[in-house]
């Protein structure tokens, strides 16, 4: 059994390893960086650590967030803050530390690994690479993503 933090960008709802996450945090006033990818929304200080923030919208095509009450930064472990079980899990995130500007957090969901159907092709997500797969749940489908793609290093920029 796996479990999966869940969020919302726009309507669709959407879930990352919960081994893979640090912590949920609302909104943070972030830094413009110059010249850097459209999907980088800019940097943060978290207690003297910093950290790119990822717009996810613009990542997956669905669009520049709108900053607003319900919005929060999901902060990754990087590599080397995850567990040995998260490894065996075959979870692999990013060197640097990493957080993503989501809509709205949901729950906390459960599957099994047979209950993880590939991703359909007319999903309304640009890159199907960045999408693990979906588990249909009582209420709507939920969107897994494959963080390894999402947070290769050649898709992001150098911090120092």
């Amino acid at each position: 059994m796996e479990q999966f933090a869940t969020f919302y960008l726009n309507d669709t709802l959407l879930g990352l390893p919960i081994l893979a996450v640090r912590e949920i945090n609302p909104h943070i006033q972030m830094t413009n960086v110059p010249l850097a990818p459209e999907f980088i929304r800019g940097l943060v200080n978290l207690r003297g650590q910093v950290v790119t923030i990822i717009d996810l919208g613009i990542k997956l095509g669905l669009g520049k967030r709108e900053l607003h009450n319900q919005t929060r930064l999901i902060i990754i472990k990087t590599n080397s803050e995850l567990s040995e079980l998260a490894i065996e899990k075959g979870i692999k995130t990013s060197d640097d530390p990493v957080g993503l500007l989501i809509d709205e957090i949901g729950d906390v969901v459960s599957a099994e690994e047979e209950e993880i159907d590939p991703p359909p092709a007319n999903m309304d997500i640009g890159d199907l690479k960045y999408i693990r797969g979906v588990v249909k749940t009582n209420e709507t489908l939920l969107t897994l993503l494959n963080l390894n793609q999402l947070l290769m290093t050649e898709n992001m920029p150098e911090t120092n």
